[in-house]
């Protein structure tokens, strides 16, 4: 066996060929413990110092080895232990295999850290499903590098890619596997994955201690763990541990499927408002390019009643909508379904009464032309809009005109603060998806936003500059009416608190946007500094007025309290007389 059987997290360092209960040889046997092993024979190919060899027999399982290493094999005849030489790539693999098991029962073959190592490991593969084939409940158990470790990526964007003697990028390694891939060779050849118990490491051979790029306490290191960690839950896996049994064989290749559309249309719907529906639908039935799909998520129970809506646009309508239903979840689970389930190149995503202009798609795929791969924004005019009393021709109507509330250049900072972009202008690249990139199905509102923030951070902004949208204001029933403000407060929250927990990529420009910003705010607190000592100084000169005065009061009150000022009582009330006698004699 060319494989390290460390554990923890610690780096893999040259072949070890001891047993510990921590590493992948361990989590292989684990495996096989709820196998009928007992008296049967367990196959150990590439077995070389067969340091699984005692473990096997514990279980009751009679360990044969096979290698082509005759020093390693005649050591372990010397222990006792069954071997034959064998080469695996030889013709005739199944047969020669079937020979040393002979008549007796075969329960397991174990093939770890061997499949990497062969020129042609699909023809092994198949060899083990015939020889499986001659046995019953016949077990096979891998242990496999994963190329995709998440160190791989990060020497490889350093651009290196250096064989070692040992670990990951073993120099004797003529093949390379991801979870996909070998889940894809394992089918093809007949072999159903059973069970797994991936061996896990943080640090992998290929790890650079205190480099940036490897460290994920840096922001590069961040930024790139969670970049990886998004297509799949592996980045950390070092050796794919897996059982499998068989089965049918998958052809690899599969028929041509039907060409994707350039557009796929996220409708998520109740189905409680049918009119608002159909006149989406007409819209769509309207648009001068008709390269689309149109995924209606029905949230409920009322899937009968959409399908029957669709029914009524018989035609090249008709025939690109798909009707799916969701229970259950928050309004982000809809939209996930349908992410999902979207086969076109770009995804948009509608609510059942929001309307478009008959060149909306149009203008998406000029977007998409002009700048591919970023997130493609238009413009959105609103209207406010009632519902009619029952009896009127129509349900609703509009109650003012076109404003146009949503037609300013997309900002990022801006968009951080608050959102200024409604759910249905705005297309994303379908490939997200390979990012792990979904709706946070906790969010109750806000969903659409968080989902901007995301693919406008990795993708970037194209905007159209075009009004191609109407975003309907409803005087009742819709979800600003129903959601209580504490409830958006709180989800605004969660959106800043997922942004912050991880490195956030910034579009070009937005440093000169920060720039200004930090300028501006400097200015206001310079302004704020002058106008706070401007008004300490009034205060301050206002204090001693009233000090003054103060002093006056208590001055004159002092003086009114004295004798002279009592004793001249009545001088004063004669002056005071002859004062107005005088004003009068004036007056004539």
């Amino acid at each position: 066996m060319a494989s390290t059987d460390g554990g923890g997290t610690e780096a893999m360092g040259k072949y070890d060929f001891s047993y510990s209960d921590s590493g992948p040889y361990s989590a292989a046997v684990r495996l096989l413990k709820d196998a009928d092993l007992s008296g049967r024979v367990v196959l150990d190919l590439g077995c070389g110092s067969a340091p699984i060899a005692p473990v096997i027999a514990e279980l009751g399982a009679v360990y044969v080895g096979i290698d082509t290493d005759a020093e390693a094999l005649a050591a372990l005849g010397e222990q006792g232990w069954e071997v034959h030489a064998l080469d695996l790539t030889a013709a005739g693999l199944a047969d020669r295999l079937g020979e040393i098991v002979a008549d007796r029962s075969l329960a397991a073959v174990l093939c770890l850290d061997v499949l990497e190592h062969l020129p042609e490991p699909d023809h092994a593969l198949a060899a083990l499903a015939d020889l499986a084939d001659r046995h019953r409940d016949v077990e096979l158990v891998v242990s496999i590098p994963n190329i995709a470790h998440v160190d791989i990526a990060r020497r490889l964007l350093l651009g290196q890619w250096d064989m070692t003697e040992s670990g990951l990028l073993d120099r004797t390694h003529l093949r390379f596997y991801t979870d996909r891939s070998l889940t894809a060779a394992m089918a093809a050849a007949g072999w159903h994955e059973a069970a797994r118990e991936d061996f896990r490491l943080i640090r992998s051979d290929q790890h650079e201690s205190g480099h940036p790029v490897f460290e994920a306490e840096a922001n590069v290191g961040a930024f790139l763990q969670a970049l990886r960690s998004g297509p799949d839950g592996y980045g950390q896996v070092n050796q794919f541990v897996r059982r499998y049994h068989r089965g049918g064989r998958r052809a690899s290749a599969v028929a041509a499927a039907e060409p994707a559309p350039f557009l796929s249309i996220v409708i998520r719907t109740q189905g409680l408002r049918p009119d608002p529906m159909r006149d989406v639908l007409c819209c769509l039935a309207a648009q001068t390019d008709m390269d689309f799909e149109a995924v209606v998520v029905v949230h409920g129970d009322r899937t009968r009643d959409v399908q029957d809506i669709v029914a009524e646009f018989e035609g090249n309508l008709a025939q690109r909508v798909r009707v799916m239903s969701c229970v259950g979840g928050t309004r982000s689970r809809p939209a996930n379904v349908g992410w999902h389930a979207a086969r076109g190149e770009y995804v948009v995503f509608l609510d059942d009464d929001d309307l478009v202009t008959a060149d909306w798609v149009a203008t998406v795929r000029q977007g998409a032309t002009e700048a591919p791969g970023r997130v493609i924004r238009w413009w959105a005019a609103e209207q406010r809009r009632v519902w009619n009393p029952p009896g009127q021709v129509a349900a609703h109507a509009a109650a003012g005109p076109l404003t146009p509330a949503y037609c300013r250049p997309f900002d990022f900072l801006q968009h951080v603060r608050q959102n200024e972009t409604p759910f249905h202008c705005f297309a994303v690249p379908v490939v997200l998806r390979d990012l792990g990139v979904e709706f946070d199905e906790r969010l109750t509102v806000c969903e659409d936003w968080e989902m901007l923030l995301t693919a406008a951070s990795l993708c970037g902004v194209q905007d159209t500059l075009r009004t191609t949208s109407i975003y309907n204001k409803w005087s009742a029933a819709s979800s600003s009416h129903s959601v209580h403000a504490d409830e958006w407060t709180a989800m605004r929250k969660m959106v800043h608190v997922d942004l912050d927990s991880r490195p956030v990529l910034l579009p070009p420009g937005t440093i000169g946007r920060i720039d200004k910003a930090l300028e501006e705010r400097e200015l206001s607190g310079h302004r704020v500094e002058a106008l706070t000592a401007e008004l300490a100084a009034v205060r301050a000169q206002l204090a001693e007025h009233q000090h003054v005065v103060h002093h006056a009061h208590a001055a004159l009150a002092e003086m009114r309290a004295s004798t002279s000022w009592k004793v001249a009582a009545p001088v004063r009330v004669l002056g005071n007389l002859g004062r107005r006698v005088a004003r009068k004699v004036r007056g004539r």
